[in-house]
């Protein structure tokens, strides 16, 4: 069933204050389900789930779903519309609050664009193969930018240290209804793996800190150096060789003194570790 069809059986009233866009282009819905490669042993989360439209080709797929759905009026048209599908969980929930409990290896959503970044932090911390996300065109242009740019941020940073990102596909505003404000993109978001952090170490470290936000930055810089060598180089590693280490960075004292370090603080770790290569094992 189409989602004017759905809207207009259900009486539903869309609020774009809510971030309640659907995507209608079937074929955008499925050119999303193909980027991630999908098996019948996969387990799929759909963040987002509104009102079922990309929910009913991802059942198709018979891979196993898990649909999450903060709106309590969606989430009873969910489990109407498809009470007969086996292969489906319905969670009736806050995805920001829920996603660290939920077991899945792929996801394919059209995320609310207001959550994007939060959402993005939390999969730092997770494990899993790939995400395929709509996310607004802006968003990627930030999360892929690059240092020097004007759109670079710490967002930008700690996506390159946790992810490879890439692109998939542009859709218009006019691919969704309600129509958003910008256009969008269809990207795939990879973890980065051991050998990737091999030859960019530098990416590992920024990961191993980002995983330490509590900490002062020569703290966190210590744990990370540490862990590089031993979990990527298989080396050990001790205290006194990661503050030695850190010590030869020359970073200024006053920056591993942060808590947050600022933008420009991180391009002068980057800049360091970069220079200082040869160092990273011993």
């Amino acid at each position: 069933m189409r989602l004017t069809a759905i809207v207009k059986k259900y009486g539903i009233i869309l609020d774009k204050e809510k971030d309640q866009h659907f995507m209608i282009s079937d074929e955008m819905m499925e050119k999303m389900i193909k980027l991630a490669d999908l098996a019948g042993s996969d387990v799929v989360l759909e963040i987002g789930s509104g009102i079922g439209t990309l929910t009913r080709k991802l059942l198709a797929t018979n891979a196993k779903i898990i649909a999450v759905e903060k709106d309590d009026v969606f989430v009873k048209i969910l489990r109407k519309e498809f009470q007969n599908y086996k292969n489906l969980k319905i969670i009736n929930g806050n995805i920001l609050k829920l996603i660290g409990d939920i077991k899945f290896n792929k996801s394919i959503s059209n995320i609310p664009y207001s959550i994007a970044e939060a959402l993005i932090t939390r999969l730092t911390r997770l494990n899993f193969d790939v995400c395929v996300f709509s996310v607004p065109l802006n968003f990627f242009q930030i999360i892929t930018s690059k240092f020097g740019s004007k759109k670079f941020s710490t967002l930008s940073l700690r996506v390159k240290s946790f992810f490879s990102v890439e692109f998939g596909f542009y859709v218009s505003k006019e691919m969704f209804y309600p129509q958003p404000a910008t256009d969008s993109v269809v990207i795939s978001l990879r973890p980065l793996k051991i050998d990737e952090y091999k030859e960019n170490p530098e990416k590992y470290i920024l990961r191993e800190v980002f995983l330490q936000p509590k900490k002062k930055l020569k703290n966190a810089l210590r744990e990370a150096v540490i862990n590089l060598n031993k979990k990527i180089y298989n080396k050990d590693f001790t205290k006194r060789m990661a503050k030695s280490f850190i010590k030869d960075l020359g970073i200024d004292k006053e920056i591993l003194e942060k808590r947050n370090p600022g933008i420009s603080d991180w391009e002068t770790v980057l800049e360091r570790i970069r220079l200082h290569k040869s160092l990273f094992v011993r």
